[in-house]
């Protein structure tokens, strides 16, 4: 089976020093490749420098050379160039900084396509022109932010489609990965490197509106000339809301919390238990909804459910909120949601994990027969896709109705 051609290279070693197309001066490139003293970052065979009207400038091995590195998508000229351009961006803003271009990651086993590295952190910054998966995606920020990284991410330029709306904003027209970082709460950048639909070098950001959901991605485009602008290092903490979110304070640990109410909280929620107060200011503060305002949906009694300290209303509307709520197209994940609800719902110690376990696939079976989530092939399933909420729902779902489909179903299940 002939190998995959070798990706083109825009850094090489020299006596253990990185060197950076784009950065190092081409003089200087020119003279270490005639002399033979540049070698692949990968291999440590020998490489020589090409640039020329034809191709961009790059590195590439001697003749014989059987290296390759891998790639996890094709090198185009809008993603090679955008490289270049965010590291000429970045040695310029950050002076006293060290920028890395294709720097491999040992602890990840990831490549950042630029590396930041600070006295105190160290950030990837990845410019990623092929759409990812949600899962993809989340798989390599996971693996980033687990050895010690943040990471940003910079879209490609021609992954900016959009309609215009009225009184200045836009319909984006995203993919999964679009998708993707808006659930995340990330922020969602675009890089132009080519000038195809901005102004070459232009940097612009979308910010959805508060009713934007992920299939219909509505808000505002702002874009600036890349040279005007400084690294936003404000976007590295977009996990951590500002002011910071009261969800941060929920936790199965009472000692890690104030039994106060906040002064902000309504009289409705100074009147609830201490543990459905916490749950509840989360949901105020994040969606703005009251427990006196929930569907009759949430509150079912289920085997098991004592696994949580809070009410079922209180822990059923919390999870919907979080993984249903303007999420439709959006994947629910029964891992994901169980690990959430431990992080974050307060919860009896110890832990019985069967019956938590149980009762959120109970819950999962509900939201499924109410028409919100799609379980094709059973109830048992750790997968299923959002496929409406409580406000894309013809009807309001009747507490008795959602029950006698989730009891009928679950039978047929097991028949």
């Amino acid at each position: 089976m002939p190998s995959a051609p070798p990706q083109t290279l825009l850094t090489a070693l020299h006596q253990e020093h990185r060197l950076v197309i784009g950065i190092t001066p081409e003089e200087e490139l020119r003279t270490l490749s005639d002399s033979r003293a540049l070698l692949c970052p990968e291999c440590k065979q020998g490489v020589i420098y090409r640039a020329g009207q034809v191709r961009a400038p790059h590195f590439a091995h001697r003749t014989g050379s059987e290296c390759v590195i891998p790639s996890s998508e094709p090198e185009t000229e809008e993603h090679r160039n955008g490289k270049i351009l965010l590291a000429q961006w970045l040695h310029a803003s950050l002076p006293d900084t060290d920028i890395f271009l294709e720097y491999p990651l040992v602890e990840t086993g990831q490549r950042a396509d630029v590396l930041i590295k600070t006295k105190r952190e160290r950030i990837a910054l990845e410019y990623q022109c092929a759409n990812l998966s949600q899962r993809e995606w989340q798989r390599r920020h996971r693996l980033y932010r687990n050895a010690g990284y943040r990471d940003l991410w910079i879209l490609g330029g021609s992954r900016l489609l959009y309609e215009p709306q009225q009184e200045g904003g836009i319909l984006l027209r995203g993919r999964e990965l679009e998708r993707t970082l808006f659930l995340e709460g990330a922020p969602i950048l675009f890089f132009d490197s080519t000038g195809e639909l901005l102004q070459a070098e232009t940097l612009a950001r979308f910010r959805p509106d508060k009713t934007a959901q992920p299939n219909h991605l509505t808000g505002r485009l702002s874009a600036r000339p890349l040279i005007e602008l400084k690294f936003p290092w404000n976007l590295l903490d977009w996990e951590t809301p500002d002011p910071p979110s009261p969800l941060a304070m929920l936790s199965p640990q009472p000692t890690q919390l104030s039994p106060q109410p906040t002064q902000l909280s309504p009289p409705s929620l100074n009147a609830l238990p201490t543990a459905d107060r916490w749950v509840w200011q989360w949901i105020l503060h994040r969606f703005h909804v009251l427990p006196e305002n929930v569907a009759e949906l949430f509150g079912i009694e289920f085997r098991g459910q004592e696994a949580f300290r809070c009410s079922p209303v209180a822990w059923q509307a919390a999870l919907y909120y979080r993984f249903v709520h303007h999420r439709v197209g959006a994947r629910w994940w029964l891992n994901e949601v169980e690990q959430w609800a431990r992080a974050y719902l307060p919860l009896q110690t110890p832990l019985d994990m069967r019956k938590l376990r149980k009762v959120l696939m109970e819950y999962q079976g509900i939201l499924a027969a109410a028409g919100l989530l799609s379980l094709p092939k059973g109830y048992s399933q750790n997968s299923a896709e959002v496929v409406a909420d409580l406000q894309t729902l013809p009807n309001p779902p009747e507490r008795e109705e959602v029950l006698r489909i989730a009891r009928y179903r679950k039978i047929k299940d097991q028949n």
